[in-house]
Formats: C-alpha cells, structure tokens, sequence
C-alpha cells in the first residue's frame, strides 16, 4: 500500500492528512487557518501532520511524498506561492520550507483549486475535459484538457475568480480590483450581502436571534432551506454573479461538464436555479446544455486533490 501526504491551506480552515492510493483517507487533522503569520501557520501544519503520521505509526520515509495545496497563485516550478491576497502573503518558498522541515524533497506544491482538479480527475471518476470551480472564501478555477492541467504563461490560467461581472455597483475584491465574480458570488460575499440584509430588515434580525445564527454565509444558507425569502434572495444574486462567471469561461473553453466544489458547494442546489438561468441566457448554443455539477469528492475534494498531486507529480 502507498501513502500520500496531504496539506491543503485553505482561506479559511487547513487540513492536513495521509491517504492511501485506493482514496481511503486514514487520519485527518482540521484547523483554523492563521493569516496573521505564514511561517507560524506552516510550523503547526507540521505539527498537526505528524500527529497523523503517530496515529498511523507511520514516518515520513512511509510516504510516497507529500501533496500541499496553497490558496493563491502558485509557481509550480518552483513551489513559490506568488500571491495569496486575502491573507497578504506574497512570494513565500512554500516548497523550500516544508523540504527544511520534514527533511524530504518529496514536496509538491500547488494552488488549492488547481489540486482539487487533480482530485478529481485521479479519484472522482472526472470527464476528460472540465472546469473545477471552488466557491468558499474566494472563488478560484482550474482548467483541465485532454486529461491535462492548464497553466497558461504564468501558472495562473483559470482564475475565474476575478473575472469581471458587476460594473454597475461593483464591490472590491480582495485583489484590489472591482466587480470580480468573488467579490459577488463567494462565501464572504453572501455574508457580506446578508449582512446588509439583516441590518436593514427588523423581521430578518429577530429570526436570526430566535434561532441563535449570525447573519454569515451558514446563516443564511439555513434560512434559505428553510424557504426564508431574503435569504433566498441573497443566493439567488450570488448564483446569478457565479453563473456569469462561468459562462465566459464555458464560451471560450467549451468543457464537458464543470464541477463546483468549495464549502459554499454544500448549498449548491439554492444556487442552480439562478447560475442555470444566467448561464443559458449568456453561452452560445453549444455550450448551453454544459452539466454544472458538485464535487464527487464532497468536503474532502481539497485534502485528496493534496494527494492526487503526489501521484501526478512524482
């Protein structure tokens, strides 16, 4: 049996693991993810990932090598994270760091949309060509071809993310520009347009206190099933943004299918209505009937597209 090493460094949560090349997850940390200090973030990555390896009674010379996902535009070439703008990191020798601390060269680094990709190809049965889209804290994309990932130039193909989508009212995103789909239709979006729902609306407050939420992205994710009109009204403008985004990319790509993956993935269905209308109306007829579905690897797509890397890179 092979093992696969596993960091996945998320924007808002890590999770770090050993997982065998039958897709068996064998022992798992999760954590906040600490933006303050990268150095001191990766220290405890290190920590919580040897405790994975003591459950397992197992050592690093045990694993095939070890995947790490990075939120952020990535040089895979060197393992260089280029830029994570939600965080403020920047250039930082992912690679060289992890290497140092585990004492293997083993490390494959990679953006964290680029991995999940990977994950789903190598585990989730995928389609020879598709787009994966995470929708969480940022909304980010990843392009695959033939059965092969798509850098472009720079290592960044696929930020759909910062497509354009609002010019109107445009909101900034967190990469210092203005109407990005993830400045629209992402978790921290949602949140933010919930937010300024509930501070306007006395009704939506007191709901929200009868049951003990807060008015975030899973606040309103449980008021929208619940079938509550202005949390319904929220996910049907985030689905509208998110479905513009993915039209532009469908035109020019023409995929097979597009896989949405991501925490905000977990209220997909309160989004399809409105990305499916968007989405028809502004694709050529070609592209019109593209699937737009979830994650076959659910909550985990992130940790197994860690150590799908592995496997494709080594």
């Amino acid at each position: 049996m092979k093992y696969l090493g596993a960091i996945d460094v998320g924007g808002t949560k890590t999770m770090v693991g050993i997982v065998n090349t039958d897709a068996q997850i064998l022992a798992k940390r999760h954590f906040p993810t600490y933006t303050g200090d990268c150095i001191t973030h990766f220290s405890e990555c290190f920590t919580r990932f040897n405790e994975c390896l003591s459950e397992l009674d197992l050592a690093i010379y045990d694993l095939k090598g070890i995947g790490v996902n990075m939120p952020g535009m990535v040089d895979v070439s060197t393992g260089v994270l280029l830029q994570a703008s939600f965080a403020g990191w920047y250039d930082m020798d992912v690679k060289g760091y992890f290497k140092r601390i585990f004492g293997t060269d083993k490390i494959a680094v990679e953006n964290d949309v680029n991995a999940c990709a990977m994950g789903e190809l190598v585990f989730g049965n995928a389609c020879d060509n598709f787009l994966w889209v995470t929708v969480s804290t940022g909304i980010g994309g990843a392009v695959i071809i033939d059965r092969k990932l798509v850098y472009g130039s720079n290592s960044c193909a696929g930020e759909i993310g910062h497509v354009k989508v609002e010019y109107e009212h445009p909101a900034q995103c967190s990469c210092g520009q203005w109407g990005c789909a993830e400045a629209h239709g992402s978790g921290t979006a949602i949140t933010r347009m919930f937010s300024e729902k509930a501070l306007k609306d006395m009704e939506l407050s007191t709901i929200l206190a009868e049951k003990n939420l807060i008015s975030d992205a899973k606040g309103c994710s449980i008021l929208a099933k619940e079938g509550h009109q202005s949390a319904l009204e929220v996910f049907d403008t985030a689905g509208k943004y998110i479905g513009r985004a993915l039209s532009y990319a469908a035109n020019l790509l023409n995929p097979q299918k597009i896989y949405i993956g991501g925490g905000v993935s977990d209220s997909l269905e309160l989004l399809l209505p409105a990305i499916n209308q968007e989405f028809t109306c502004a694709t050529v007829r070609q592209c019109a009937g593209i699937e737009i579905v979830k994650t076959a690897l659910a909550y985990d797509a992130a940790l197994m597209g860690a150590a799908a890397l592995v496997l494709s890179k080594m």
